[in-house]
């Protein structure tokens, strides 16, 4: 049995693709260890999966203040510890990273251990996590017509989209709503900023969701851990009908939530588009404009240009509402709706069939 250990934490769009990969590993019998942060979202995320082991890893980001250069510097020396322990102590055959601020020490405990290394990177901007461990890869997964521009890096590239899990399964609409407590034949509005909300977001959602209601649509926004606890709003429409909108601190039901959703305003996180691809959701991306190296900006041009999208940029938010009831005024037609022929759930595989090749696991 070959034993791995997937660096996931930080954010929602490592830690999804993460559990993906563990999912087709474990059904492989591979043993899966997931590498985590100290962030509420991992744990939270985490409390449905009860099959994985994961482990916390106390690296924090590098930040711009000196003293806390020096406290980032610490916590990745000290997780680089951790985890040259964990891969001797668990007989680890491969790590693999999903980007972010903990693949560091995982990679590096690895490339001094001498064990396989495997990178993925979900955005259409390669992050600086892969770029500067990439040298020291067996292979890294770029998204589709994605590459580096160095000869010798694209020699270790493979392609491969975003793996989801497999709970992200598509269930009947009127069902769905049902369960989030909505009117299961009203159209509803879903307001997503990501993993850990989106400030702004939010709060167009609470200024705008009573002019939606008059426009006979439901609004249901997620606003992140940070926020105060579910609750339930009722509106009016026009016609002096009662609308229910919902605010959520977090869902982990994203297949209620998206199946039950009939437009999505939302972040440019690949994750979270490429979920939306899967359902079928016609999207209005607000990037979010200090995403690292601006690859939320690419991400929504990019679904933009395959009609998948319309992109606001947060500065004219203001043009969101508009937008959005001029979608339902055209009944959502103007959108390409049909996901693309290779699935999105054959990413895991085609991931995991590299990897036990390159191990002799097959």
């Amino acid at each position: 049995m070959s034993r791995y250990a997937i660096v996931c934490g930080g954010t929602g769009g490592h830690l999804g693709p993460g559990i993906a990969i563990a999912e087709e590993l474990m059904e492989r019998n591979g043993e899966c260890l997931l590498l985590i942060s100290d962030k509420v979202i991992d744990g939270v995320m985490l409390e449905k999966y009860d099959q994985f082991e994961y482990v916390v890893l106390p690296a924090k980001p590098l930040a711009k203040s000196i003293w806390k250069i020096f406290e980032t510097i610490k916590s990745q020396l000290v997780s680089l510890l951790q985890c040259i322990k964990l891969v001797k102590n668990r007989k680890i055959d491969c790590i693999i990273g999903m980007g972010g601020f903990t693949n560091f020490p995982a990679v590096m405990a690895a490339f001094l251990m001498r064990k396989k290394i495997v990178l993925h990177e979900s955005n259409r901007v390669i992050g600086k996590s892969i770029k500067l461990l990439a040298h020291l890869a067996d292979v890294v997964f770029l998204p589709p017509d994605v590459n580096f521009a160095s000869r010798s890096l694209k020699k270790k590239v493979s392609h491969a989209s975003i793996p989801l899990r497999r709970e992200m399964q598509k269930i009947d609409k009127c069902e769905a709503r049902e369960r989030l407590g909505l009117n299961p034949h009203r159209s509803v509005v879903t307001v997503l900023g990501g993993s850990q909300g989106a400030n702004a977001l939010n709060e167009w959602a609470i200024q705008h969701f009573q002019r939606l209601n008059g426009h006979n649509l439901s609004v249901c926004c997620v606003r992140g851990i940070k926020s105060d606890s579910r609750e339930k709003i009722i509106g009016m429409s026009d016609d002096g009908n009662a609308i229910g909108n919902l605010f959520l601190p977090f869902c982990n039901d994203m297949s209620s939530l998206l199946s039950a959703t009939d437009l999505l305003v939302c972040r440019a996180g690949a994750g979270t588009i490429a979920e939306a691809i899967l359902f079928g959701l016609p999207m209005v991306l607000v990037p979010y404009p200090s995403a690292a190296e601006n690859h939320q900006e690419v991400n929504a041009t990019h679904v933009a240009n395959e009609g998948r999208a319309i992109v606001v940029r947060q500065g004219d938010i203001d043009l969101l509402t508009n937008i959005v009831i001029e979608c339902f005024q055209k009944n959502l037609k103007n959108f390409q709706t049909t996901p693309p022929p290779d699935s999105e759930h054959s990413a895991a595989e085609i991931i995991v069939n590299h990897i036990q090749r390159m191990i002799g696991n097959e």
